[in-house]
């Protein structure tokens, strides 16, 4: 401020007779010709002296229409002075620690804060000189401030406050009451600020503390709120406080049990460290984030998007490697006693692995893992086909360190399934987490390569693969027939697709993990490609023994009270249906849709309806194969149902 009132001098560090307990008054304007003109002025308690010399010296500065810019309270009173360092201690709109002459601009968010608590501080004085230097603090807050502030406690109790007095609002130490999905979570008061947007306009920026876990240490991080008056306020008009994205507790619909219950979940938030597989079911956000080829010089500097879907499923829980990916930082580093469980975010940040992305959980939608320790029997596959991939997957010793390429070299464990669709490949990779207690990332090879880009298909299958091993979860990864298939020159897709191996077998060759590869058909294997696998399996459509064991199954997993089925005679029954494993469950799954659309248990009824819609299907299809073949052959494409139809008839 010293711009404002360059000739007032520094406060005495004297005794305090030498600071008169009055107001001092100053009207700082220009002059015709730009000058600046300081004038005394008459009125709260002006007198005729040096301006040090006084308790308060107010000076208030003009523009050349001589309309009022601006208003500052210089406070010379060592008695104010104390009385700031034990009531306010510190506030973050005043960079000092009131050891000295401090200069307040007016109207002042700190004496609004600490009005009543510098009118409680003065009724308790005994001291008479210090009571009279807190009493003129007080008229001068009262003469400049008191209108304002009865109609901003008067808008408060209404439930409304203004735009401009949101910094009063939000008092620095307050807690505040925010919501993320319907989830409450309270934070503490740092600072408030107001800014201007280019686009969006004016705002209002709180900024905010909460206890946090980083995956490595404990502490206090920081979170920004920002209300902007164009989007929450009409113009100059109040708006309802519990209507803001953030609001203080004392405004928040009464609810005693509020702390208490928010202190329980922050007690399970800070009992999440390192990686965990959990099962979610329930509303859940993903982090988006540009494509890969966007940039923006600002693009550090903007807020994180975090876009609402519903997660059902197994996900890991990791912030550590989360910050690796996306720091945010912890602001000071605590003890874990010293944390206010209270102030714990709602949710904790892993890793979804069916959408793989980023993702919030809320904690308390999180549950352990129901881990099936006999998943392998529900395989219908050669014992030692069983045994083998057991002992496999069971024994792989994962690395250390995921980042460590030369450590990782040649050390992982390359499972190919190849057979027809259904007959139990992908079954085996669910199995194999299933009996290791290890989350199943799975990915397709499409999915990886979305972009047809062999850059782009690094840098996913890269990320994939290393947080795998991170994680020591199996890979499973579909439709991988494009590696296997022996590689060619004779054209350009050709020349792509060899890029796209190339990169797949050198980061096959350096992923210590386990991946089970995939496939429906297989031509020509690649040399290349052979010699790195380590377990090739085949699966053949169930013949019908293994359909009834697969009805069987499938039909006793149903809940009693659910079916009236006399299971081994109708197992029996239905394996004549020529279907494999997939369409097995798929059928009975409709049939259980349809029986509870009847609100019926059931029967065998409902599975012979869904057949017979089946075999319908398969008729029509029958014909289109024919008409197909009898126009042209060139209509039955590679690779659609149409030809796989036409292959099966072959054979």
């Amino acid at each position: 401020m010293s711009e404002t009132h360059p000739d007032v001098s520094e406060a005495p560090n004297g005794s305090s007779t030498q600071v008169k307990c009055e107001v001092k008054t100053w009207h700082l304007s220009q002059k015709e010709d730009g000058t600046p003109e300081k004038t005394s002025v008459e009125g709260f308690g002006h007198v005729e002296a040096s301006t040090d010399d006084y308790a308060l010296v107010v000076i208030r500065k003009l523009d050349k229409n001589h309309n009022l810019e601006s208003t500052t309270l210089d406070v010379n009173s060592p008695f104010i002075l104390n009385a700031f360092r034990d009531v306010v201690k510190s506030h973050p709109t005043i960079p000092s620690d009131f050891s000295t002459r401090v200069s307040i601009p007016i109207p002042s968010e700190m004496l609004f804060h600490h009005w009543d608590d510098l009118q409680n501080y003065t009724s308790d004085l005994k001291d008479d000189a210090a009571h009279q230097h807190l009493d003129l603090l007080l008229q001068f807050m009262e003469f400049d401030m008191g209108a304002a502030r009865k109609n901003y406690l008067s808008q408060v109790r209404s439930g409304l406050v203004e735009f401009a007095r949101l910094g009063v609002l939000f008092c620095p130490g307050d807690t505040v009451v925010t919501y993320v999905k319907s989830h409450p979570w309270l934070l503490k008061v740092e600072k408030t600020a107001y800014e201007t947007n280019e686009k969006r306009g004016k705002y209002c920026e709180i900024q905010c503390s909460f206890s946090d876990y980083d995956g490595e240490k404990y502490g206090v991080s920081k979170h920004l709120f920002r209300i902007y008056q164009k989007e929450d306020f009409g113009s100059d008009h109040p708006s309802k406080i519990l209507d803001l994205k953030v609001f203080p507790r004392e405004c928040a619909p009464d609810d005693k049990d509020l702390e208490s219950r928010l202190r329980e979940r922050g007690e399970l938030f800070l009992s999440i460290t390192g990686i965990l597989v959990r099962q979610y079911d329930g509303p859940a956000e993903y982090l988006k984030t540009p494509p890969l080829e966007f940039f923006h010089p600002d693009e550090n500097e903007w807020p994180q998007l975090w876009m609402p879907f519903t997660e059902t499923g197994r996900v890991i829980i990791d912030r550590k490697t989360f910050e690796q990916d996306h720091p945010s930082g912890i602001i000071s580093k605590r003890s874990f006693e010293s944390l206010d469980t209270a102030l714990c975010p709602p949710y904790v940040l892993g890793y979804s692995c069916s959408r793989k992305n980023w993702c919030r959980y809320y904690v308390t939608n999180l549950r352990e893992v129901p881990w099936k320790t006999n998943a392998f029997n529900e395989l219908i596959l050669p014992q030692s086909q069983l045994n083998l991939v057991r002992a496999l997957v069971t024994s792989h010793n994962f690395p250390t360190d995921a980042r460590d390429e030369e450590q990782q070299k040649g050390k992982g464990l390359v499972c190919l399934l190849h057979g027809p669709p259904g007959s139990g490949k992908t079954l085996t990779a669910e199995c194999a987490a299933e009996i290791t207690a290890k989350a199943l990332i799975r990915a397709s090879i499409s999915e990886l390569n979305k972009h047809d880009s062999p850059w782009f298909f690094e840098f996913e299958l890269t990320k994939l693969l290393r947080l795998a091993t991170t994680w020591k979860a199996i890979v499973l990864l579909d439709e991988a027939d494009v590696f296997l298939e022996a590689r060619r020159d004779d054209s350009h897709e050709a020349t792509n697709r060899n890029a796209l191996v190339a990169v797949f077998l050198r980061h096959l060759e350096y992923f210590s993990g386990i991946v089970f590869l995939t496939t429906n058909r297989i031509h020509v294997f690649d040399a290349a490609m052979k010699s790195r696998v380590h377990l090739a399996l085949g699966y053949y459509e169930p013949d019908k023994e293994g359909r009834r064991r697969i009805w069987k199954q499938s039909l006793e997993k149903l809940q009693q009270e659910d079916s009236e089925l006399d299971i081994d005679n109708i197992s029996e029954q239905l394996s004549k249906e020529r279907l494999n494993g997939r369409e097995i469950f798929n059928t009975i799954h409709t049939a259980s849709t349809l029986a509870r659309f009847g609100a019926e248990r059931l029967h065998l009824s409902h599975i012979q309806e869904v057949l017979g819609v089946r075999r319908d299907f398969e008729t029509s299809l029958e014909k289109m194969r024919h008409s197909a073949l009898g126009h042209s052959a060139e209509v039955v494409s590679q690779g659609s149902i149409l030809n796989e139809e036409h292959d099966k008839a072959d054979s």
